[in-house]
């Protein structure tokens, strides 16, 4: 018995270790050259700040946001008693409903007057003279009907909606206020763009042009990476430092950027290149944490492949390919491609041969360093 058992516990751990290689593929971290960049700090800022007031002085009887509202273009923000607007309204349709019908009338009359002059039965002073009715019935008809849109704009403008989509940050009234027409009563800032002013160096003012690409971090948000495009660079230097604003321009769909959050900007120059090291995307695995890693493969002493993982902070993306900024990888280290879900520490690993594919033509940005 004892002898049975000496033998089951010697054979359990041999049957738990599994050092079968995991087969992957694997691709090579190269050098290679992208253009020239500066590093900047900024601030962000809205795009688009609004201060709106209604058009018309009144008393405020319906509000329709509160402050961290959002809205869409045309969506109602206030409303005014707009009781006497609508009583001028009705008073102008009157007017115009009476001179339309004098128009007609007019009309019936020269018309009349035409038909008997054609029997002689009308003088030409009578004729004329309907003839001058109409236009003068004509005239009276788009007068009123002037007066109706000038009445039904002034009633419009008793409500108060917004002119672009956004946040409203401040509400400044509240019903049974009384507004004058050049009070603020709400503040609006568009949040589907962001624009990050930073400071440039006088250095490199003219290595930086409109239409500059752009990566952007948050101090918010540290761990993403956002895209942007210089807007603008100021021709307006701080005579102490030197240096001169730059706008960048990103967009923000989902609402995670706000104005005034600080930012890291790097800024692509219009001259002049430097090596990067460079992998393929998909050799870097995402973790939970925000971290990324990549699965680096070395030859122990029997020769087996076996991985480690390298904990990396990547920069720009070219096409398929990452810029790795830290991290303790060289050109030519070999890098999991495929495979590399669910590896551990030290695991043994079979290559095998990629698919072949088309070579693709170095861009105009990026060429590679032999």
């Amino acid at each position: 018995m004892l002898q049975a058992l000496a033998l089951l516990l010697a054979v359990l751990p041999a049957a738990g270790k599994d050092d079968t290689p995991s087969p992957v593929t694997l691709a090579e971290v190269k050098r290679e050259l992208l253009r020239a960049e500066t590093l900047l700090t900024g601030t962000s800022m809205a795009v688009r700040r609004a201060a709106l007031s209604p058009r018309v002085e009144g008393l405020v009887t319906g509000l329709s946001v509160d402050e961290g509202s959002i809205v869409a273009p045309g969506d109602p923000i206030l409303t005014l008693d707009a009781r006497l607007a609508a009583l001028e309204v009705e008073a102008a349709e009157a007017r115009v409903a009476e001179a339309d019908a004098r128009q007609r009338d007019a009309v019936r009359v020269r018309d009349e007057l035409l038909r008997l002059k054609q029997g002689r039965h009308a003088s030409k002073a009578d004729i004329e003279s309907a003839i001058a009715g109409v236009e003068i019935a004509d005239a009276a008809l788009s007068g009123a009907q002037a007066e109706l849109a000038r009445a039904r704009e002034l009633a419009a403008r008793h409500r108060l909606e917004a002119p672009f989509a956004g946040m409203v940050v401040a509400k400044l009234v509240e019903v049974g206020e009384w507004v004058q027409q050049d009070a603020a009563a709400v503040e609006l800032v568009e949040l589907d763009r962001i624009r990050v002013r930073a400071t440039l160096p006088q250095r490199d003012y003219v290595r930086v042009a409109p239409g500059s690409k752009a990566r952007l971090r948050f101090d918010a948000l540290p761990q993403q990476v956002f895209d942007g495009e210089v807007v603008a660079r100021v021709a307006s230097g701080d005579e102490r430092t030197r240096s001169f604003p730059v706008l960048i321009d990103l967009p923000n769909p989902d609402g995670l950027l706000a104005p005034g959050m600080s930012a890291r900007v790097s800024v692509e120059l219009t001259d002049g290149t430097v090596e990067a090291l460079m992998l393929p995307r998909d050799a870097v695995v995402a973790k939970s944490d925000g971290s990324r890693v990549a699965w680096r493969v070395d030859i122990d002493a029997d020769g087996v492949p076996r991985v480690q993982p390298v904990r990396i902070e990547t920069g720009r993306a070219v096409g398929d390919r990452l810029e790795v900024l830290s991290g303790a990888l060289d050109a030519g280290d070999e890098v999991v491609l495929l495979g590399n879900e669910g590896l551990k520490p030290g695991q043994a690993v079979a290559p095998r041969e990629p698919e072949t594919e088309p070579v693709a033509e170095p861009g105009p940005d990026t060429a590679a360093v032999d």
